[in-house]
């Protein structure tokens, strides 16, 4: 009986590793905004109206850059989403994979800045089987962003279809979050400087 609840069980976590090879890789096309609107011009920076914050999460680097690459030239504050949960590795893969899988939300280090006294904020995320990264969807579900501006800007292998991208918007929207615009940044076999430069 012991040996059967084991088979089972490693037949599950076979599964559920099966799921994570066919659909968190996602096959290349040309990156396009899907946003009707534009990141507002360093100049407007600061005004009585329009205080920027970046917030990013990054597991590969990859987010940390565009988010790096944004500070340098909107001259505004960053801010690191912090998971408490080990996602190095292949168990942190596979712990990446569950949380999406299942809807997971993340344990969060709290914000060093108070996503309070700005507006709008610039959430950069990678996009993990079709879902943003739990640790990004979790942080934008705190009381904090409500009635916020956000710009979306997403990292990602490949492509989104077009339920997809819908179901990013509306997971946003759904906090009561107003959504300004959408941004798409494929990462995959990209050097930093190349990475940058789609940036700027």
């Amino acid at each position: 009986m012991k040996d059967i609840h084991q088979k089972r069980t490693f037949r599950l976590i076979l599964l559920v590793f099966a799921f994570s090879l066919v659909l968190v890789p996602f096959s290349t096309c040309p990156p396009e905004s899907f946003g009707d609107e534009a990141l507002p011009q360093s100049g407007t920076l600061h005004s009585e109206d329009y205080n920027p914050l970046i917030i990013y999460y990054s597991r590969s680097g990859n987010s940390r850059i565009v988010a790096d690459t944004l500070t340098e030239h909107l001259a505004c504050p960053v801010e690191n989403i912090k998971s408490t949960k080990n996602r190095e590795g292949f168990l942190g893969v596979f712990t990446c994979v569950l949380d999406q899988l299942l809807d997971r939300d993340d344990i969060l280090e709290p914000l060093k800045t108070d996503p309070k006294n700005f507006n709008p904020v610039i959430l950069v995320t990678p996009v993990w089987v079709g879902k943003l990264a739990s640790p990004a969807r979790t942080c934008i579900k705190q009381p904090e962003f409500e009635g916020k501006d956000i710009y979306l800007v997403i990292t990602y292998n490949g492509s989104l279809t077009e339920d997809k991208e819908k179901v990013l918007k509306e997971e946003i929207s759904s906090q009561g979050i107003t959504l300004k615009g959408t941004y798409k940044i494929i990462t995959k076999e990209k050097t930093e400087d190349e990475i940058k430069k789609e940036v700027r």
